[in-house]
Order: structure tokens, then C-alpha cells, then sequence
């Protein structure tokens, strides 16, 4: 189990006790309720530690935040050619776990100002995007922040960070297995540092930093490899520890691969954006 991860596995008595709590709230429609099954349920009674009037108002609030965000409205041809095509933020596939895969490369774009809306919608996309690719019961991601190409010009408004934490804290509760953040110049520690302290301690074991550097030589190998699709695999093969999973060596695989716009739109439609 990775360290940080919540022991902590509800009863059918607090799931119902939390429906229930959840329906006195008010406000919420039918089909709204039916949406909270008892494994969303059980998720938020985790991010609260058992405490039912304290999961049953997260999850309120999560189900009239999703209909004033209008998650349910978002559609493929929302995005236009640049958010496919940046390969800034896309789900790489599956880890041995079933974890879905979140890769973000920083490079020089930048979130401009009057985009944040569209931003944040497209994170959004991408989250539900990685919710859908789940496999073999897994209910997490593992995400991989390239930060190469980080500065103070493509840095994003801190309001753009707050309101993604916001969102993910808020909402997507008990989604993160691991999240490695990958080559991470010094200036990020000042944003870094102003959104540490609304990050909850669970979620901050959660965090490792890392230096491709430290794994050179597996890199140079897959990189040497080429086209060479044997080659790669048994390069890839080599870079795994196996007796600690979690490790960023056994990530290196999606780390290493360019992203491919046409197999990233197969895996959309796979997973039933239209």
C-alpha cells in the first residue's frame, strides 16, 4: 500500500447514513441522487475519516458543484485542436494496477489570461477522462507533472491553482494513488509553497519530487532504443523495481513515450467521449 494511503474502509451502515444525510440536505434532484452509488460514497468517507455528516456534506456540495460546472454537458467537441494536439495534459493509459495514467508537460504555454474558464473545463475533461479509464476496480491515478520548461512567464495565475486544487480537493477526493512531480526548477517552490498549506496531510505523502537525471541511464536506454519496439520493451523492463511498485522507475514507461494525439483520441472514444 502506498504510504499516506487511507486504511480506514466504511460499512453498508455509514453509506446509508450518509444518503440519508445527504437527501436532508435538500436541493438536489432525483437523477442527482441516483448518481452517488455506494463506491462514490465510500470515497468520501475516507477523505473524512468515517465522519458521516462531514462526508455527506462534501458530497452535497460535489453533486451541485458538478451541475453548476455542467460536467455532465462536456462534450469532445468542446476542445478545439490546440488542447488535443499540446499533448499538455492527457491520460497515458494504465499502470499493472489498473491506475490510470496522468501525464501533464509543462512547456512554454501558458494559461492567458480569459482562458482560465476553458482551462479548467478542460482539466475537468481530463479527470472524468482518467475516472473512465480506470481498470480492474482501481479507483485512482497515478499523475506524472513534467515540469521541464517551468518558469515565471508560463507560471499560472495562483487563482488558476487555487481553483484546480480547489476542484480536485473538493471534489475529486480519494482519486490520488501517487503524484511525482519530474525535474521541478527551484522558482516552482514559490508557487509550490504558497498552495502547500491547503493541501491536506494525507494527500501531502503522496507527493514525491524527482530528478530525471537520477534516472539517466534508463532514459538514454528507451531514448537509444529508438523505433525499436523490442529493444524498448526489454530497456522499459529493466528500469522496474518490482518490489516497490510505486516507485517513479516503474512510471519511467509513460514518462519516456511521446505523446501521440491519434492514440490519445482512440482512448477517448474508447472510453465514450463523442
Amino acid at each position: 500500500m502506498t504510504v499516506g494511503e487511507c486504511t480506514y474502509e466504511p460499512g453498508p451502515d455509514e453509506v446509508h447514513a450518509v444518503l440519508e444525510e445527504v437527501k436532508r440536505l435538500g436541493g438536489l434532484t432525483t437523477v442527482q441522487l441516483s448518481s452517488c452509488d455506494a463506491v462514490m460514497v465510500r470515497r468520501y468517507l475516507r477523505a473524512r475519516n468515517g465522519h458521516v455528516r462531514k462526508a455527506a456534506s462534501m458530497l452535497h456540495a460535489t453533486l451541485k458543484w458538478r451541475a453548476e460546472f455542467g460536467v455532465d454537458t462536456l462534450t469532445l467537441a468542446e476542445f478545439g485542436a490546440h488542447q488535443l494536439s499540446s499533448g499538455r495534459m492527457y491520460i497515458a493509459g494504465n499502470d499493472p494496477a489498473g491506475h490510470s495514467i496522468l501525464v501533464t508537460r509543462k512547456r512554454s504555454d501558458a494559461v492567458k489570461e480569459g482562458e482560465s474558464s476553458a482551462y479548467l473545463r478542460f482539466l475537468v475533461f481530463t479527470l472524468e477522462t482518467a475516472v473512465r479509464a480506470m481498470k480492474d476496480g482501481a479507483e485512482k491515478w497515478v499523475w506524472l507533472m513534467d515540469m521541464r520548461g517551468y518558469s515565471r512567464a508560463n507560471s499560472p495565475p495562483l487563482s488558476v491553482s487555487m481553483a484546480t486544487l480547489r476542484i480536485l480537493a473538493d471534489h475529486f477526493p480519494e482519486r490520488l494513488h501517487r503524484c511525482f512531480f519530474i525535474d521541478a526548477p527551484g522558482i516552482f517552490s514559490f508557487l509550490f509553497n504558497a498552495l502547500w498549506p491547503f493541501i491536506d496531510h494525507i494527500t501531502r505523502r503522496k507527493i514525491v519530487f524527482v530528478h530525471s537525471k537520477d534516472y539517466a541511464k534508463h532514459v538514454e536506454a528507451v531514448a537509444a532504443a529508438g523505433v525499436d519496439e523490442a529493444q524498448r520493451e526489454e530497456k522499459l523492463r529493466a528500469a522496474v523495481c518490482p518490489e516497490d511498485p510505486d516507485a517513479f522507475c516503474n512510471y519511467l514507461r509513460w514518462y519516456c513515450a511521446p505523446y501521440n494525439e491519434e492514440s490519445y483520441r482512440a482512448l477517448l472514444d474508447s472510453v465514450g467521449w463523442r
